[in-house]
């Protein structure tokens, strides 16, 4: 109930503080983060837009990537089959079977994209050029500075497996949610959103709105839309594995999981540093 109230605190501001014109910017950590979803806007390649929302000193794409080139304008492989998806060392990207029974009110792949956006692969991440220009995929100590600083400074918890609310993923995630107990337009069971749970959901603290758009497994397997979201970073683990990030539905923490390389998941960019 008081994360319900925070909630709706947060967005009464933000619509007071549309009233007026905001001049003056801050890199400093210790200033406080802009909680309007909107705070900013970047285009890819293709000339898709996604709104950016700053977390203490960094800048972040709230919603997955879409983009279908690279920002140097090279075609980037898609609609590989299982085996060659399985077996590609170079980039490419994918698109959740939206015939699966788990994605439910999406009936195309077009709608799939605009509802989670695409997989890629991390060599894909590993091109350099997958992200807008003046951003990039974020590396593995971007993530962890997102998930420390909003532990440090709002005393946030990152334990796994905790019935507490509190936790720093559910700080992040997006409030749609079927069945959310923040009613409203939170309270939805249409595409995208968190599938329900007894204990946990989003409450979007931040406006990064982290949505489960699933992944693609070597195999060619699609797995999670709904109740999982995974994103790379660009850090790599080992020769073949990469490090990403896992929001489960289920709990209230950000996961940091090494995998190998062929794996599909999201991707979140993150502005660049001066």
């Amino acid at each position: 109930m008081i994360k319900s109230i925070k909630y709706l605190a947060y967005r009464l501001l933000a619509v007071l503080m549309s009233l007026f014109v905001i001049v003056g910017c801050s890199d400093d950590d210790d200033a406080e983060p802009y909680n309007d979803v909107g705070s900013g806007t970047v285009k890819d390649i293709d000339g898709n837009e996604y709104k950016t929302v700053t977390i203490g000193s960094q800048e972040w794409m709230a919603e997955n990537l879409r983009v279908t080139r690279y920002n140097n304008g090279d075609t980037m492989p898609t609609g590989l089959s299982n085996a060659e998806w399985g077996g590609a060392t170079s980039g490419a990207y994918a698109i959740y079977d939206h015939n699966q029974s788990s994605a439910d009110g999406i009936n195309s792949p077009e709608e799939m994209v605009a509802a989670y956006g695409k997989l890629y692969n991390w060599y894909a991440v590993n091109t350099g050029n997958l992200c807008p220009e003046g951003w990039s995929v974020p590396s593995d100590d971007d993530w962890t500075h997102l998930v420390d600083y909003i532990m440090d400074k709002y005393d946030y918890h990152n334990d796994v497996h905790s019935d507490n609310i509190n936790g720093v993923g559910n700080a992040l995630k997006s409030c749609h949610q079927d069945g959310s107990p923040l009613g409203g337009d939170c309270d939805t069971s249409e595409q995208p959103r968190w599938s329900s749970h007894d204990t946990h959901y989003g409450f979007d603290e931040f406006g990064f709105s982290a949505l489960p758009g699933g992944n693609r497994y070597a195999d060619g397997f699609c797995y999670g839309i709904g109740r999982r979201g995974y994103w790379w970073s660009s850090g790599e683990s080992s020769w073949g594995s990469a490090w990403y990030r896992h929001m489960a539905g289920g709990d209230g923490f950000v996961e940091r999981v090494d995998f190998i390389k062929s794996l599909g998941l999201s991707i979140r960019c993150v502005r660049d540093s001066d």
